[in-house]
C-alpha cells in the first residue's frame, strides 16, 4: 500500500519538479520487480498520478490562465490575436494537442495549461488523456520491470545514458565557452 502511494506521489511530483515523468514511471516498474508491490499496482498507482497530475494542469489552464493572460503582463506576452488563434487551433485539433502534450516530454505541462485555457471540454480531455495515458503507462511501467529483470541491460542502459549525458553537456557547455573566449580574445586584440 505504502509502495502504491509513493509512486503515485513521484509521478504526481513531475509537476513541481523539473524531473520527466517517464523516469518516475520506469521506476515504478523497476520497483515493482524489486517485489515492494505487484506490477498492476505500480501500473495503477502510476497512471493515477499521470491522470490527477494531468487534470490539474488542464483545470490550472482554465481558470487561472484566462485571467493572466489579461493582464498587462499577459497581454505583453502573448498578444490578444494570438491568444484567439491558438484557442481556435486546440478546439479544432484538440485530440492532436493532447496526443502531443502527451509525448513532449518537457512541454507537456504547457501545452495542457493551454489546452484548459481554451475551454476545452473536460470530459473529453479525460477520456483522451485516459486513454493514450494507459498505453504509455502501460509500455513505460513495463519497460522498467524489463530493466529490473535484467541487471546487464540495466548497466548496458546506464552506460548508454552516461553517454548521451556526457555528449548533450558537452554540446551545451563547449560552445559558449569558445564563444567566451573568443569574444575575450577579439577584446584584447581591439584594445592593444
Amino acid at each position: 500500500m505504502y509502495a502504491a502511494l509513493i509512486i503515485f506521489g513521484a509521478v504526481l511530483s513531475t509537476l513541481v519538479l523539473p524531473l520527466p515523468e517517464e523516469l518516475a514511471l520506469f521506476g515504478a516498474g523497476w520497483w515493482a520487480h524489486a517485489g515492494a508491490l505487484p506490477l498492476w499496482a505500480a501500473w495503477l498507482a502510476a497512471w493515477l498520478g499521470i491522470v490527477v497530475g494531468d487534470t490539474a494542469s488542464y483545470l490550472l489552464g482554465r481558470s487561472v490562465l484566462p485571467g493572466l493572460l489579461r493582464t498587462r503582463l499577459g497581454k505583453r506576452l502573448l498578444s490578444p490575436h494570438l491568444r484567439r488563434w491558438g484557442e481556435e487551433l486546440v478546439r479544432r485539433n484538440g485530440v492532436r494537442a493532447i496526443l502531443l502534450g502527451r509525448f513532449l516530454v518537457a512541454l507537456r505541462g504547457p501545452v495542457y495549461l493551454a489546452i484548459g485555457g481554451s475551454k476545452y471540454p473536460l470530459l473529453r480531455f479525460e477520456l483522451i488523456n485516459g486513454a493514450v495515458g494507459l498505453v504509455e503507462v502501460a509500455l513505460l511501467v513495463g519497460l522498467g520491470y524489463e530493466f529490473g529483470r535484467s541487471t546487464r541491460l540495466a548497466h548496458e542502459v546506464r552506460f548508454i545514458e552516461i553517454a548521451v549525458g556526457v555528449t548533450v553537456a558537452a554540446v551545451l557547455v563547449i560552445p559558449p565557452i569558445v564563444k567566451w573566449r573568443m569574444v575575450r580574445r577579439h577584446r584584447r586584440a581591439a584594445n592593444a
